[in-house]
């Protein structure tokens, strides 16, 4: 099967007929979702929505860009709402994002405090970086030694930052930027990363593969970005659903 890792639910044009995106999906043979939380309204719309389908499962977490928004009290929050079902598998997104916010002392502060809530509740963390390569390995850094999962969603990064995430035993998610025509250094990056540490994703209603740039993305079109992925990988299309879908299963301790 195919799973995108990586979806936001939540939004238009998906929250108010889940339904037919989760049929669309199995024409497809998506058959599973991962939901992903920016703030604490979002991780709370995440539980109901995975509580409701079995297809659909959920992270909970602040976004760096929502940090400004966030409290203490949203953390402790976090711990609360873990309690609320079975199907949260990781916290996320969280992490540094320099490009929006110049914050950084207190994206530092929630990422460091997201980390500790996961090691906590042994899950591992979904993680945003963008123009933060230097900082987000360094603060990985720090927990190498406690056995932190984590994966870089919607990796464009760098060569380097690639090697420090193998380093740190870490795993990419990719995305629809990877079929874009500009995108020949990430093709470069995925042909020497380790399959078995990849998974793949949509980041809907954002970022839509090609041929559909432009439109609002959809979780089916995770299909997209595997059969690239299969090319980069010069392998069939069968292979990259079966190896990804394992990478997912051990990654998030799902089945």
């Amino acid at each position: 099967m195919l799973i995108d890792s990586h979806c936001h639910l939540y939004y238009e044009p998906y929250v108010n007929k889940i339904k037919d995106t989760l049929d669309t999906c199995k024409k497809y043979n998506v058959r599973k979702l991962l939901s992903i939380g920016v703030d604490i309204e979002t991780s709370k719309k995440n539980i109901e929505l995975a509580n409701l389908y079995k297809e659909i499962f959920c992270t909970i977490g602040i976004h760096p860009n929502e940090v400004i928004n966030a409290s203490e009290a949203n953390l402790i929050e976090l711990k609360k709402i873990f309690k609320n079902s079975n199907k949260i598998l990781a916290i996320g997104e969280i992490g540094l994002d320099f490009f929006r916010n110049k914050n950084i002392i207190e994206q530092e502060n929630f990422f460091h405090k997201q980390i500790k809530i996961a090691l906590e509740l042994n899950l591992p963390i979904v993680i945003h970086s963008r123009e933060a390569e230097e900082y987000t390995i360094k603060i990985l850094k720090d927990y190498q030694n406690e056995n932190l999962k984590f994966v870089v969603h919607c990796f464009t990064g760098t060569k380097k930052f690639a090697e420090n995430i193998i380093k740190l035993n870490g795993y990419i998610s990719v995305g629809g930027i990877l079929t874009f025509k500009k995108s020949e250094e990430l093709r470069d990056i995925c042909k020497d990363f380790p399959l078995e540490k990849i998974l793949i994703e949509t980041d809907s209603p954002y970022l839509s593969p090609d041929p559909l740039r432009g439109r609002v993305n959809c979780p089916s079109n995770v299909r997209f970005v595997a059969e690239k992925l299969a090319s980069v990988k010069s392998l069939n299309i069968d292979e990259i659903e079966k190896v990804t879908e394992n990478n997912f299963n051990q990654f998030f301790c799902t089945q």
